[in-house]
């Protein structure tokens, strides 16, 4: 028996995962009603699936990653899109098509933001009368601004996104803004670099010759975390409050929100975070 190549998380990753799911089941409840009337089908999309489980970084037990808790989820996703570049994980996702062999399972190895834009989005139309809800959660910048403006244009699509903070503080430099590879980068991801030109500021060291250096001010989470959400905006009517999700040393990491063309939708996701950062404060 070949021994499995896990995925070890830690506890932010559980609790992203509780309020996920937490989302999951209010979305297919009002969706599976919806289904009595007008709507043919809705989807769950997972961009960056992974192996379906994970074990906890300090304990001897394991924890049921995003793809196993949609395909838990009552009401049932009329099909699940299950989309990954790791072809180890992919092996793992495939053999929840056995563990589930009456369900509608759509196993993806690739780039995301090719599969969202050449096969998902076309599919999930208003014209097909489908809905879909895709989950963002890259290991870095891997979410290209154009994948999100097409989600946004379809207008079928709840975007749950954890966006990666501490992924963009390490491309921006103390001591000079971002250039070539690293600005592109931002562009990519961001849309444009107009909000970086705020960070940096001339030094109060002053040099022999040339211009004076500059130096980069200190990048507060939520500070960024609402910079790409407001991003966001731009494209979808209604985003929920971001919600910073946190290591064990309480370091900020990633910044989960939502964006949808539903403004109930985000009124559930704001109660659920709200919740959520109430618990969290009182178990500090």
């Amino acid at each position: 028996m070949r021994r499995r190549v896990e995925d070890i998380v830690g506890k932010w990753t559980e609790e992203k995962l509780e309020l996920l799911e937490k989302y999951l089941r209010a979305y297919a409840t009002i969706m599976n009603k919806q289904k009595r009337t007008w709507l043919k089908a809705f989807h769950y999309i997972d961009a960056f699936a992974g192996s379906g489980r994970a074990r906890a970084k300090d304990e001897e037990r394991y924890i049921l990653g995003s793809p196993l808790r949609a395909l838990q989820c009552d009401p049932p996703f009329d099909c699940l899109w299950f989309i990954e570049l790791s072809p180890k994980r992919v092996e793992w996702l495939q053999r929840l098509q056995l563990e589930f062999p009456n369900r509608c399972i759509k196993i993806r190895k690739g780039d995301c933001n090719q599969i969202l834009r050449q096969e998902v989005i076309p599919q999930i139309t208003r014209q097909s009368q489908q809905r879909g809800l895709v989950f963002l959660d890259p290991y870095g910048l891997q979410v290209e601004w154009e994948t999100v403006v097409a989600l946004a244009k379809a207008r079928t699509f709840d975007v749950f996104v954890n966006f990666p903070l501490m992924a963009v503080t390490r491309v921006l430099k103390r001591d000079e803004p971002p250039k070539g590879w690293s600005k592109e980068l931002l562009v990519k991801v961001f849309g444009n670099d107009k909000w970086v030109e705020s960070l940096y500021r001339p030094s109060e060291q002053l040099p022999l010759f040339g211009k004076p250096p500059v130096i980069r001010d200190i990048v507060r989470a939520e500070w960024l975390a609402r910079i790409y959400s407001d991003q966001i905006a731009t494209l979808f009517p209604f985003v929920s409050k971001p919600v910073i999700m946190l290591n064990s040393k309480n370091a900020p990491l990633y910044a989960l929100f939502l964006a949808s063309h539903n403004k109930t939708a985000v009124k559930i996701v704001n109660d659920i975070f709200g919740r959520y950062e109430r618990l969290r404060e009182v178990g500090r």
